[in-house]
């Protein structure tokens, strides 16, 4: 089991760092292409992306689980019911999602202070696609094929990016890079099935189970650690001109490399653990790997960052973005300390360990009140989420070590 964590830890970072490189190139991209007042417009868009896209996101993590205990149990036919089934409903789900999207958005434009309603519009498209592809990726990071699911996240990047070069050079500015998500998503989506070929030539077997025994802490994990990543964006946004919007987006950019690691850490994470713990055998040692790695990873972006911000924010973004890098490496530790929080939470699910979720619940609401008041500056900003995201994780630590000794 130990070497297969490095095999699948290693092939799932490979490809998220493949992912993030292409992400990056995007964003380098769509910063210098529209500049910084309407490459803001796209750090708002994504914002609300990540928040409506936490039901697809439980779906992923909730599938993940359950999929590694019937994988387990050698219940493949039930897979293959669960599969089909969750497709289905992320069909409605995304447009539901469309259709709030639609209906809210001449008051997201006023809120955002958007040139239009089609940003919005563009959104909740693009969301459509994005909301079913959790599907398949749930199944096979649930069946622990790491190869298939790695090489489908590594060609996401990419696609991205191709569609958003194509839809600027035809004139389509901000509304062609929020529809270049949609566009890499129904990619992506036709070839994450294409592994699952052999499950659903099975026969289906019916399904018992209570998703909602999963779903329910899923939910209120990946929603609030959603909200406290992107929400300050959100109050930039709002508070500060659409040239300062641009530059924070771009530091975040590069901050939020240590957040999405842990993410996915965490899912490879995920259904290892609960595969052992469902056959009743020894699991904490792949928290405390998973922790080694991820510190050793943090340790060096944070080097990185201290020793020449400027110059780094100056070769990825241009001269002009260089005025914020002042707080990168602040803001990076930032997203690393609530990245830890991440890694133990994701554990104690794996392990169906939910007490997480009142002290998570907890330092969400304190993040928003906080935010709500001290936002005149952007050292106040990311002091909030430093103080925040520390006393969360030094509070998951802890329930983790006791539960552990109990």
């Amino acid at each position: 089991m130990e070497d297969k964590l490095l095999k699948h830890g290693g092939i799932m970072f490979s490809a998220s760092m493949f992912s993030f490189f292409f992400a990056y190139v995007f964003h380098f991209y769509m910063a210098r292409t529209l500049g910084p007042e309407n490459y803001g417009i796209l750090g708002a868009m994504l914002s609300l992306l990540y928040i409506f896209s936490v039901p697809s996101m439980v779906i992923t993590t909730t599938l993940a689980q359950i999929i590694s205990e019937q994988k387990g149990k050698e219940e493949y036919g039930k897979i293959k019911s669960v599969l089909l089934l969750s497709a289905k409903r992320l069909v409605y789900i995304g447009l539901i999602i469309f259709f709030i999207l639609m209906l809210l958005s001449p008051f997201l434009k006023n809120m955002l202070n958007l040139p239009s309603e089609f940003p919005v519009i563009a959104l909740g498209f693009s969301l459509i696609f994005i909301t079913i592809l959790p599907s398949p990726r749930g199944v096979l990071q649930g069946m622990q094929d790491f190869s298939s699911l790695g090489f489908n996240l590594a060609v996401e990047k990419p696609a991205l990016l191709l569609f958003g070069a194509i839809l600027i050079s035809i004139n389509m500015g901000i509304n062609g890079a929020i529809l270049s998500y949609g566009m890499a998503s129904i990619l992506v989506l036709i070839m994450a099935f294409i592994p699952l070929i052999p499950i659903l030539r099975l026969k289906s077997e019916k399904v018992s189970l209570s998703v909602y025994k999963y779903a329910s802490p899923i939910f209120i994990l990946i929603l609030c650690i959603t909200i406290m990543s992107s929400i300050d964006v959100l109050f930039i946004r709002k508070y500060y001109p659409a040239e300062i919007s641009g530059y924070f987006t771009a530091m975040k950019m590069l901050g939020e490399v240590i957040y999405f690691l842990a993410i996915a850490l965490g899912g490879v994470l995920l259904p290892k653990v609960s595969e052992l713990n469902t056959l009743n055998k020894r699991h904490s040692f792949l928290l405390r790997k998973t922790l080694f790695y991820f510190g050793l990873f943090l340790g060096v972006v944070l080097s990185a960052y201290a020793f020449a911000p400027g110059l780094i924010m100056r070769i990825l973004f241009g001269g002009g973005y260089a005025s914020i890098s002042q707080y990168l490496v602040f803001y990076t530790l930032a997203m690393g300390l609530l990245s830890l929080a991440i890694i133990y939470m994701f554990y104690d699910i794996s392990v169906k360990r939910t007490v997480f979720r009142y002290p998570l619940i907890i330092f969400t609401l304190l993040e928003i009140f906080l935010l709500i008041i001290f936002h005149k500056t952007i050292e106040q900003i990311i002091l909030v989420q430093m103080i925040t995201f520390f006393l969360l994780f030094v509070t998951v630590m802890i329930i983790n070590r006791r539960l552990n000794l109990a």
